[in-house]
């Protein structure tokens, strides 16, 4: 019971945004020194690995911001936002690894528990 919450809990956490709201819109300079720095370490192996999930989720939640501040570089941003995600579903994959829930998912799929 107790692994079907943590991986309930960390199913839920990659799908949800962060709740913090940005209190200002950013500039186009700081969305794009943002965006160039942040694919740096997205695509750096190990880049982020001192990088929390908290932090990642505002780090999209800017790109997101960034979208409607710079629409020329939109693709961009949310070429980062999808980095981001996947950078955070790899760690949460892990965790699943680590913890050994990952054939308590799949039992759980297959009984149709979505």
């Amino acid at each position: 019971m107790r692994a079907s919450i943590i991986l309930a809990l960390v199913l839920l956490f990659s799908v949800s945004s962060s709740t913090q709201e940005v209190e200002h819109a950013p500039t186009v300079a700081q969305c794009q020194a943002d965006q160039a720095l942040w694919l740096s370490k997205l695509e750096t192996r190990g880049g982020t690995s001192d990088i929390l999930v908290q932090t990642l989720h505002k780090w999209q939640h800017e790109m997101s911001a960034c979208e409607a501040v710079d629409s020329l570089n939109k693709s961009k941003y949310f070429n980062i936002e999808t980095e981001i995600e996947a950078e955070i579903e790899g760690r949460e994959l892990s965790f699943i690894y680590r913890h050994n829930l990952y054939q308590q998912f799949l039992d759980e799929d297959a009984a149709g528990k979505r």
